[in-house]
């Protein structure tokens, strides 16, 4: 399923699929449709890592997405587990760390 919310997190329309498709190949089709019904300049992709193969983000790039991964630590390198742990955020604060490609 593909989730279209507001900015305050209100859903707004949605876009279902087989239950045995694979999700990685669901996103950018449910992206373009959300953008082109909706008439929208900017659209944000907020994802879990299993949506995120290389080549939707090469695609999200590649059509000037912003997006946002959630994404296991464990599964960075040792330079990007260190910084993340060394923010010492409290709750509601936020920080972006840049990663090389």
């Amino acid at each position: 399923m593909g989730l279209l919310v507001s900015e305050n997190g209100y859903p707004l329309d949605y876009e279902i699929f087989e239950g045995n498709k694979f999700e990685g190949h669901t996103m950018l089709p449910v992206m373009d449709a959300f953008k082109k019904k909706y008439k929208m300049q900017q659209l944000i992709v907020v994802a879990n890592a299993g949506l995120m193969s290389n080549k939707n983000i090469a695609a999200l790039l590649d059509q000037h997405y912003d997006f946002i991964i959630g994404a296991r630590i464990k599964n960075e390198t040792q330079l990007i587990q260190q910084q993340i742990l060394a923010l010492g955020l409290d709750d509601g604060q936020s920080s972006e760390i840049q990663k090389d490609n």
